[in-house]
């Protein structure tokens, strides 16, 4: 079952690498990695899934072997109509992330913890009862939730809690819904667990691992535009898809300095600085690249350059005196621009 899951990264249309597939959904951040992975549409995938490199080319061989997945070049792969096939069908049956790109953006378990914190203390509150288990038991969550119900109305917090949850609820199908809602113990109810709810449900225990995540996450982003005792509680979960180095060198460029001025005070090697600002070009969408692209090299690379962005190839452009971070640039720029275009165009 989990090896029909990865059909869902290959394409018809453009062959693929594996490794490359392997790597985003395992949250490797390398710039070449985040590249290919905006270049196969697959970025909002990023950090999604934890494989061991054994089990994943074990699976990719069964792929193969079934006929759903066929060679296209060095280490490319392509779906294959009946690969196709079988990822409709495989989407049919199993629950499918809705929200993925979620998962760059907060801390997934220690939310669970909190959430899980929240609705049983809430719920065991309004029947006046201070003698029950917590489940969770993490000192930090523990603490945080302490000092989140100090500093606002804990009254206000209970009476929320139901209308909003009501609220993100009726957003979804009424059996996710209800399966969501059995993950939690309250008062006088015991959270069910994954195998629980799989012989209850027509999902798997992986199924149910990957709903609980995703609409937790979900229920989060939810939060966030509520009012402000939520948005405080939700802030202590928040992350940034972009390494906390690589927001500094960024926001330091922004402000005007220049990338050698930044590794020089940052004591950081001017290709490392390079490789920040390349990461903050693929995940920011107002990246300004005419302050990086000399008008010269942009002259050369439209003139040489063409066709698909993950096609180039930099020795084409590397006797013309184009270092390899321009070209690069470049490529991730045009490569936002033709997928824009082919968005607008349908």
């Amino acid at each position: 079952m989990l090896a029909k899951r990865w059909l869902y990264f290959f394409s018809i249309d453009q062959p693929r690498r594996p490794n490359v597939i392997r790597h985003v959904l395992a949250n490797k951040k390398t710039v070449s990695n985040l590249f290919w992975g905006l270049s196969y549409q697959m970025l909002e995938w990023l950090g999604v899934a934890q494989i061991e490199n054994i089990v994943f080319d074990q699976q990719l061989t069964a792929l193969k072997q079934h006929g759903w997945l066929q060679q296209a070049g060095d280490q490319q792969f392509c779906l294959t109509p009946a690969g196709q096939q079988c990822l409709t069908a495989f989407l049919s049956e199993h629950y499918w992330r809705k929200a993925p790109q979620l998962v760059q953006y907060f801390q997934c378990d220690t939310w669970l913890q909190m959430l899980t914190l929240i609705v049983q203390t809430f719920s065991e509150s309004s029947y006046q009862n201070q003698h029950y288990y917590v489940i969770t038991t993490s000192p930090q969550i523990q603490f945080w939730f302490k000092k989140w119900i100090k500093h606002f109305d804990y009254q206000k917090l209970q009476t929320d809690l139901p209308r909003l949850l009501n609220e993100f609820l009726t957003t979804l199908p009424t059996q996710q819904a209800d399966v969501f809602l059995n993950f939690f113990a309250g008062h006088q109810v015991a959270g069910q667990t994954y195998t629980q709810m799989a012989e209850q449900t027509n999902w798997s225990v992986t199924d149910l691992k990957i709903l609980h995540e995703d609409l937790a996450l979900r229920l989060a982003a939810f939060l966030r535009k509520q009012s402000e005792p939520w948005q405080v509680l939700v802030s202590l979960f928040q992350k940034s898809p972009l390494p906390a180095s690589c927001v500094q060198t960024y926001q330091r460029f922004l402000n005007g300095e220049s990338s050698q001025k930044i590794a020089n005070e940052r004591h950081l090697k001017l290709s490392t600085i390079r490789e920040h600002l390349l990461m903050a070009a693929i995940f920011c969408q107002s990246f300004p690249y005419q302050q990086l692209l000399a008008s010269r090299q942009l002259t050369i690379m439209k003139e040489s350059l063409s066709g698909a962005p993950s096609t180039w190839n930099y020795q084409i452009v590397e006797p013309r005196e184009i270092d390899f971070f321009s070209f690069r640039l470049y490529q991730i720029q045009q490569t936002k621009i033709r997928q824009q275009r082919k968005s607008t165009n349908g």
